[in-house]
């Protein structure tokens, strides 16, 4: 699945496993094939993804409100903070 980070200065790409966010709706694991869905992400929480070909685990803190959308095959973020991943 295919994760796409915008923020002010870059726009980042990531082929994932899944991710973990929280939402507007509430806390959401999305995997490949996931119902579409458009939501805010709440500031203060991690967001959680983990790389297809590492296996390895990303963060990035959200310390402003962002949005997410989801489709069956991609995952967009946009966020108006700069991106660091921990």
């Amino acid at each position: 699945m295919k994760l796409v980070v915008i923020s002010p200065h870059a726009q980042h790409e990531y082929n994932v496993q899944w991710i973990e966010a929280h939402t507007s709706s509430g806390m959401l694991i999305v995997k490949i094939g996931h119902v579409p869905m458009i939501s805010t992400l709440i500031p203060g929480f991690n967001f959680l993804f983990v790389l297809s070909s590492t296996d390895e685990k990303k963060i990035i803190h959200l310390s402003r409100p962002g949005f997410l959308e989801v489709n069956r095959t991609e995952v967009l973020v946009i966020t108006s903070q700069d991106i660091t991943l921990i």
